[in-house]
């Protein structure tokens, strides 16, 4: 019997004590009480925090009676204490499992979200066709885009997630001033590109090139097409390309997918992109076109570009001497179609990569036509014409040119 009396001391003043001061820890640790400890939503983890207070507590007034002197009257009154129905089932409160899967599941989804951006689907879903509105809008005015933050590109990504369940066009009158983050989205899709010219010098030691004018496509030198297994190896391999300042696999992975995904999943994807690139360059290994590396970084080699760069690097060449048109009307004639024609890249949509390839092809064709139109090359108008109408249908500036092409050709006596 007083084994059992000195067990039951230990473990009421000793051990059980220690254990919730140690749940504590962990719960403030972890992030997971509020501010707000005891407002009006009090969840699972506060309550938890609350019961374990409540067990230190009872522990520090028996405590003091035994340094009291009080060590009998005390002790009797734990024993009586502990006997009690009602303390075994707060004890099986405290020491119950907590439901740590599932908060961590979330947590790891919403990892990197501001917490300000909590927002109603409505909100989300008119943020949402305000922003394609403000694209289309941009194509048209050709005002290049400013690329967006890391923190813009998360808050843009919540967005997504929390119009899931709305359609855009059933949005009506929606109050998008009430968001904070809705806000400081709609202004930075308002920002215009910095204008400045940068020089790459994979423009000019390229090894692959990924043609995003059309359904995207990876091509070496001589024109032999990468095959990939997995469709979203070739969509990792193009955000790669495009975001070489910010090629992080956490990066990807949000700019990508609506929901997390497994650690293996991500992994057979980035080992078919290595697969699908070294096939199609024999002299290179799987690591050599992405790097193997054990942290958050996915390099992608620079010998990889994409055309648009090559596009630019030829309108900067073709902008110092008209002599240099060849360059420029090569990049022309490889657009195929829209940027990303047959794809479902919603990110390349919302972050403005389709606008500025769109205002990046149109004002070629227009600086090539105008050139060529006055040259009298033919061919080069032809080339221009035709690149600039497959990504931008209609668009009046080229038109314009094109009728006066024909006016041109019947005052000579020509006829096309």
């Amino acid at each position: 019997m007083n084994c059992i009396r000195r067990a039951t001391t230990f473990f009421g003043l000793v051990a059980i004590p220690m254990w919730s001061l140690w749940q504590l820890i962990s719960l403030v640790y972890q992030g997971r009480i509020n501010v707000a400890l005891l407002d009006t939503m009090v969840d699972s983890s506060e309550l938890l925090f609350l019961l374990h207070v409540l067990v230190l507590a009872t522990s520090l007034v028996m405590l003091h009676l035994l340094v009291l002197g009080r060590s009998r009257s005390a002790l009797q009154s734990v024993l009586r204490v502990i006997n009690r129905p009602m303390t075994w089932l707060g004890a099986a409160l405290v020491f119950a499992p907590s439901t740590h899967n599932s908060s961590v599941r979330v947590t790891h989804e919403t990892e990197g979200v501001p917490a300000t951006g909590v927002m109603s689907p409505t909100i989300a879903a008119g943020a949402l066709a305000q922003i394609l509105r403000r694209r289309r809008e941009q194509m048209q005015q050709m005002t290049s885009p400013d690329r967006l933050t890391e923190g813009e590109l998360q808050t843009m990504e919540q967005i997504q997630r929390c119009s899931q369940d709305v359609k855009v066009e059933c949005v009506g009158t929606v109050d998008l001033m009430s968001n904070t983050d809705v806000v400081q989205i709609l202004r930075a899709v308002d920002r215009e590109l910095p204008k400045q010219v940068t020089h790459d010098l994979a423009a000019t030691e390229w090894v692959l090139v990924v043609k995003l004018f059309g359904y995207p496509v990876v091509e070496n030198e001589v024109g032999d097409v990468a095959l990939f297994r997995k469709r979203r190896a070739l969509e990792l391999l193009t955000w790669l390309a495009l975001n070489r300042d910010r090629s992080r696999r956490s990066a990807a992975r949000t700019a990508m997918w609506d929901l997390d995904i497994a650690d293996s999943t991500f992994s057979t994807i980035v080992s078919d992109m290595r697969r699908g690139l070294a096939e199609i360059d024999q002299q290179s290994s799987r690591s050599d076109w992405v790097p193997t590396t054990y942290s958050d970084e996915i390099p992608l080699n620079p010998r990889v570009v994409t055309d648009d760069v090559l596009m630019t690097y030829a309108l900067e060449s073709f902008r110092k001497d008209s002599r240099n048109s060849a360059e420029i009307v090569r990049a022309l004639s490889h657009v195929r179609d829209v940027p990303f024609a047959g794809t479902s890249y919603s990110w390349a949509d919302l972050d403005g990569t389709t606008t500025r390839l769109v205002i990046l092809a149109i004002t070629a064709a227009l600086e090539v036509a105008s050139w060529a139109l006055i040259a009298g090359n033919t061919a080069a108008f032809e080339v221009a014409m035709t690149a600039g109408l497959r990504v931008f249908p209609g668009h009046e500036e080229l038109l314009a040119l094109q009728d006066e092409a024909v006016r041109s050709c019947f005052k000579a006596g020509l006829h096309s």
